[in-house]
């Protein structure tokens, strides 16, 4: 598998930029499949590969492998086969330390010893900062080694040198199987070995992509090595050589094609960034010079592999692919005739220019997530979306078949609706957007905070006194109890008794939690397991009297807090101060300061972007409403109107919710819980819809890159990609 490689580089692919003669010959007595495909980058389509599974199943981090999956090496070692590995690792630890979140995914990853491979030879096997050249006197790390005498030699010849001699160990008669993630030819473009700069040891680390002719030329030249090795052996009709590509070429490459000049589109989802040779070669069992249209994707090389094997998929491995041994055996068999890609290059040092998408495509049409349709037979470069007005018939069957297959295709179940009031929600809110169903079975589920470094969410379920976790990886699990009443036992649980509810991070990234049941706001300080969790309280009481239920809280850009007391928290419990309350909290001097104790029940709470507006939900059922306030200087409010008044919405609906926690998106719209659901409101008050979840509903919270909005509802976690799958 060569590392940044498009078909549009391959002489039997039509290219006249580069001399590729072995891969031809590969091409011209095998089988050239002309359908294709890879992913936009290259962990997805290994980690892809190696698994067979759909991205959406077990991607974590870019440059990591879950090390719990279980790859084809493992598969082909079960089987009887030795196996081996060599080229590019970097499947173990990618980001570099500097990097915002590296802590929580460096050294998670799979190392290659586990990987199910006998023997292994290869680049980038640790950090990133200590993963050293691949090229000129490279860093490799063989069976449990570094070698320490690469100086002057090249690392792809160390790495094919060691692929034969490992070949030639089997002694012909001991079935093996080898896996060449070739680190040609990603950049840094540098000299190849026999190059006039390549034989100036001072310009061996030249980055140039003049050089790209001759490492698309080398690595002709290893392919070409490794088939005579396999020759010299006597077990090249023996041996079924598969020759792709994890990802189109570099976006600075331009290459001649008898097509015309092709521009790299790595990185990217249009056809030049996934569309890869594929080529099979197996004399006696392939027949020379075909040529074929049938899809392959990544996910079919596992299937595939186990097949020529004679093995069966294990019933407890769940594998998307589908072998395509029957084409190249050239028996007639019904596979897909689509692709389906789901893409998300994140989290990763050097991808915060790449995004996550979702599609699906035949050799016609393609229809993306967010609702983009083309025609990528005549445009393949995608600039023209097609309305269904644009449409056939047929077309518009294609893309209702496509638009159900994403649907099937996804991780967690579909759940509520939108109501789109205004067209300025549409940009907001794909149209194509979908509600999630992540997590259910929670009494009362409250408070939610993104963590961005961990890419978790933590959330409170109030009455069981309890905060969980969740991120798409592992799922649910509890993170900390008790969360808000840390007294002594309570069975049954009183009236009043109660866990935390708001949550927020401070500007250190320590947890802040509103306990309700010990009234008072407090500082997670240690968590050894999730049920031994130590706070430090420091806003514990106004005027040396206890508060009622701190029930929600927000940060300034000062760090400076502004939260909310209501009496509801104390159900038949008399509380000391006599009146709900907004307050703030100086990150000074430390000083609570009550703001207003006129709102009836002060719920859900935010401050503007720009600091100069205070947001307060008030829950009360009989003027269910949405105040703001000026901010004249932290502390320091005035002029208090209604933004948005929910009455006759609370009225007409069937949860009878009112306002409750509110999140601002980067826009300034307020984002609040309130009657079934979500509803989003500019910062002037303008009703421009509502996610609808026609249930009670209690807050939301967005990731910090804004595309994900997560929603507690009731007894349910759920998720909306709220701009999903954009270019």
């Amino acid at each position: 598998m060569v590392d940044d490689l498009g078909y549009e580089c391959i002489g039997s692919y039509g290219s006249t930029s580069y001399s590729t003669p072995n891969i031809n010959k590969l091409a011209e007595t095998g089988m050239q499949f002309n359908q294709a495909y890879a992913q936009p980058l290259c962990t997805n389509t290994r980690v892809k590969l190696m698994t067979g599974k759909y991205n959406y199943r077990n991607w974590t981090a870019f440059g990591i492998l879950d090390p719990g999956q279980k790859t084809f090496g493992h598969l082909m070692q079960e089987a009887g086969y030795t196996t081996s590995i060599v080229g590019k690792w970097q499947l173990q630890s990618y980001d570099p330390i500097e990097y915002p979140g590296s802590e929580l995914r460096r050294g998670t990853g799979m190392e290659v010893q586990n990987a199910g491979f006998d023997e292994y030879c290869l680049w980038h096997t640790g950090h990133t900062e200590d993963k050293g050249s691949r090229y000129a006197n490279p860093t490799i790390y063989q069976n449990g080694e570094f070698l320490t005498n690469t100086d002057g030699k090249y690392g792809p010849d160390i790495f094919s040198k060691f692929l034969n001699n490992f070949v030639n160990k089997q002694n012909g008669d001991k079935p093996f199987f080898v896996y060449y993630p070739m680190a040609l030819t990603h950049d840094p473009f540098s000299p190849a070995p026999g190059s006039e700069k390549w034989n100036n040891k001072d310009r061996r680390f030249e980055n140039d992509t003049s050089n790209f002719k001759g490492m698309v030329e080398y690595t002709d030249k290893i392919v070409g090595n490794i088939i005579e090795n396999l020759e010299r052996q006597g077990i090249r009709d023996e041996t079924l050589i598969l020759f792709y590509s994890d990802n189109g070429t570099h976006q600075k490459i331009y290459s001649k094609t008898k097509a015309g000049m092709i521009q790299g589109g790595k990185g990217l989802t249009i056809e030049t960034g996934i569309k890869v040779p594929l080529i099979a070669n197996w004399p006696g069992h392939i027949k020379s010079g075909q040529i074929t249209d049938e899809f392959v994707d990544a996910i079919d090389f596992l299937p595939t592999i186990l097949d020529v094997a004679g093995q069966q998929i294990p019933e407890n491995l769940l594998t998307d692919g589908q072998s395509f041994l029957p084409v190249l055996k050239g028996e007639a068999i019904k596979r897909r005739d689509w692709i389906y890609m789901s893409y998300n290059p994140k989290p990763g040092v050097g991808k915060d220019n790449f995004h996550p998408a979702e599609f699906v495509f035949n050799k016609n049409y393609k229809l993306y997530g967010d609702g983009r349709f083309y025609n990528i037979e005549q445009d393949k470069l995608e600039k023209k979306v097609l309305s269904d007005a644009d449409i056939s018939q047929g077309a518009s069957k294609t893309k209702a078949r496509f638009k159900v297959l994403i649907d099937s295709l996804k991780k967690y179940p579909s759940y509520g609706w939108f109501e789109r009031i205004d067209p300025a929600f549409d940009s907001l809110i794909s149209k194509n957007a979908r509600i999630d169903l992540v997590a259910q079975g929670f009494k009362w589920s409250e408070g939610p905070v993104w963590l961005p470094r961990e890419k978790t969410l933590l959330f409170t379920d109030v009455p069981e006194n309890k905060v969980y976790q969740w991120n798409d990886l592992t799922g649910l699990s509890l993170y900390l109890y008790p969360s808000g009443y840390t007294g002594p036992k309570i069975e049954p649980w009183v009236k009043g008794g109660k866990g935390a509810n708001g949550l927020n991070l401070d500007p250190n990234g320590s947890l802040i939690l509103c306990q309700q049941g010990d009234r008072v706001i407090s500082r997670l300080t240690s968590l050894t397991d999730s049920l031994s969790p130590k706070y430090a309280p420091f806003i514990t009481n106004y005027q040396g009297k206890k508060f009622n239920s701190p029930n929600d809280l927000t940060f300034d850009d000062s760090g400076n807090i502004y939260f909310t007391d209501p009496t509801y928290g104390l159900k038949d419990e008399k509380g000391e101060l006599g009146f709900s309350g907004v307050y703030f909290y100086s990150h000074q001097g430390g000083a609570v300061k009550l703001l207003d104790k006129s709102v009836e029940f002060p719920n859900g709470v935010a401050v503007s972007h720009d600091g100069k507006t205070l947001y307060i939900g008030d829950s009360n059922i009989k003027f269910p409403k949405i105040y703001a306030y000026d901010i004249l200087s932290p502390g320091k409010i005035a002029n208090r109107r209604i933004l948005f008044d929910a009455t006759k919405l609370r009225e007409q609906s069937i949860s009878k919710q009112c306002p409750d926690g509110i999140k601002l998106d980067k826009h300034g719209n307020l984002f609040f819980a309130g009657p079934d659901g979500v509803l989003v409101v500019t910062p002037e008050g303008k009703h421009l819809g509502t996610i609808k979840t026609d249930k009670a509903t209690g807050n939301c919270e967005f990731t910090e890159d804004g595309r994900y909005l997560f929603i507690v509802s009731d007894d349910m976690l759920l998720r909306v990609n709220l701009k999903p799958y954009a270019k």
